[in-house]
C-alpha cells in the first residue's frame, strides 16, 4: 500500500515537472505531446490548438457515445528521455481514462515509444513526419498521418534529378538526433546512389557558430557547391543562408519553409529571392475536407500549418470510435485497418507498416511570394 502511493506520489511529481496540463474532469482524455517552449514551440502551440478545436466540436455536438472528452497537454521539450518516460507514465496513469494519444512532435526513439503504448493498448495518431525504422514494427492501434520525413529525400531528389541534374548537391544540417534529419540525409544519399550520382553529393555539418557559416560557404564555393540542402534550426539555417547567398549570390537554395517564416524572410532581404522550400501538402483542395475546411474557416483558421492535422487525428479516431460504437482498442484498431476506413481516409490514412507517405510540395520564393513549382 504504502509503495502503491509513493508510485502515485512519484507520477504526480512527474507529470508536473513535464509540464502537463490536467484536465480538470472529463470521461475520456485526449494527452496531445508536442514542445511547449524552445525552438519548436510554434509547432507544439498548433498542434495544441488544432486538437482542442476537434474536441471542443465533438463536446459541443453531444461528445461520443455520450462520452465527454478533455485534452492533456503534455511538454516533453523534444527530450528523447522526456519522450520514453511521458509514454511510461501514460500507461500507469489510473486517474485519467486515456482514450488517444496524438503526438509525439519529434523523438528520435519513436520505435520505443510507439512500442509502449502498444502494449498498454493506447490508441496513437501521429499528425506530422516521423523518423524511424520502417521495416522494424508495424502497430495496429497506430496511424501515421505524414509518413516519415525521409519522403523529402525522395521528392527533393525527383524534382533536382529533372531540373538540375549533374550540379553538385551540398547536403548542410544540424544533425541531432530529434530533427530527424540525418534519416533525410541517408535517404537521399541513398536516392543519389542508386541512380549512379553518389559522387554529385557532399555532406557538411552546420556548423553553428557565427563565424564559422562563412567558413563552411567558403568551403562549398571550393568544392564547386551549385546547390544546397540546409536543414537546422530555424536561426542557424537563416544565417548560413545569408552568408552563403553572400560567398556565391548564384547558389541554389533548398530548404524546409517551417525554418523560414516572415521575420527570416525580412531578414534574408534580397538573398530570399528564388530561394526553394520544401512543405507538406495543405488540404485547401481537399474535396473530402470540405466540411471540415468550413468549419476551421468559421473559427479563422485556414487549411495550413500543424493545426489541421492534429485537428483531423481527433476528427478520424472519433469517426473510428462512432463506427464501433465504444473505446475498446482492438475493434479500433480492426476498425483503423478495414477497407471502410482505408477509402473514408486515403488522403490521411497511413500505418506504421505502409511505405506510402505524404508527398512534399515544392514552392519558389519570387517577388514576395511562394508559388509552387512541384
Amino acid at each position: 500500500m504504502k509503495s502503491m502511493m509513493n508510485l502515485r506520489h512519484t507520477l504526480g511529481v512527474g507529470l508536473i515537472l513535464m509540464g502537463i496540463s490536467m484536465p480538470v474532469k472529463a470521461d475520456i482524455t485526449l494527452a496531445v505531446i508536442a514542445p511547449k517552449a524552445g525552438e519548436y514551440a510554434q509547432a507544439g502551440t498548433e498542434l495544441f490548438n488544432g486538437a482542442r478545436l476537434a474536441i471542443q466540436e465533438i463536446n459541443d455536438n453531444g461528445g461520443l457515445n455520450g462520452e465527454r472528452l478533455d485534452m492533456l497537454t503534455i511538454d516533453d521539450r523534444c527530450d528523447d528521455r522526456l519522450a520514453v518516460s511521458t509514454a511510461e507514465m501514460l500507461t500507469l496513469l489510473k486517474s485519467k481514462k486515456i482514450g488517444l494519444v496524438v503526438g509525439p512532435y519529434c523523438s528520435n526513439r519513436f520505435d520505443e515509444i510507439a512500442d509502449i503504448y502498444d502494449k498498454a493498448k493506447i490508441f496513437q495518431i501521429v499528425p506530422t513526419t516521423v523518423t524511424y525504422n520502417l521495416s522494424s514494427f508495424d502497430k495496429k492501434g497506430q496511424i501515421l498521418l505524414l509518413g516519415t520525413k525521409a519522403q523529402m529525400s525522395g521528392d527533393f531528389f525527383k524534382f533536382y534529378n529533372r531540373n538540375f541534374a549533374g550540379l553538385k548537391v551540398g547536403f548542410i544540417y544540424n544533425d541531432k538526433p530529434e530533427t530527424g534529419y540525418a534519416e533525410v540525409a541517408k535517404t537521399l544519399y541513398n536516392e543519389f546512389r542508386r541512380y549512379g550520382k553518389s559522387e554529385l553529393l557532399k555532406f557538411y555539418a552546420l556548423n553553428r557558430e557565427q563565424g564559422g557559416v562563412y567558413d563552411l560557404a567558403r568551403s562549398l564555393d571550393e568544392d564547386g557547391i551549385h546547390l544546397v540542402v540546409v536543414l537546422g534550426e530555424s536561426d542557424e539555417t537563416v544565417n548560413f543562408i545569408s552568408a552563403a547567398k553572400e560567398v556565391n549570390a548564384h547558389l541554389i537554395v533548398f530548404t524546409n519553409k517551417s525554418l523560414i517564416s516572415p521575420n527570416a524572410l525580412k531578414k534574408l532581404g534580397k538573398s530570399a529571392e528564388g530561394i526553394y522550400v520544401m512543405d507538406l501538402p495543405g488540404l485547401k483542395d481537399s474535396l473530402m475536407f470540405t466540411e471540415n475546411l468550413v468549419n476551421l474557416r468559421l473559427l479563422g483558421i485556414e487549411p495550413e500549418g500543424l493545426e489541421v492535422y492534429s485537428y483531423v487525428a481527433v476528427k478520424l479516431w472519433g469517426d473510428l470510435v462512432k463506427q464501433v460504437k465504444g473505446f475498446d482498442y482492438e475493434k479500433l484498431s480492426q476498425a483503423a485497418n478495414s477497407e471502410e476506413a482505408r477509402e473514408k481516409w486515403s488522403e490521411f490514412l497511413m500505418h506504421s507498416g505502409s511505405i506510402k507517405s505524404a508527398k512534399y510540395i515544392i514552392e519558389m520564393y519570387q517577388n514576395g511570394e511562394f508559388k509552387q513549382v512541384y
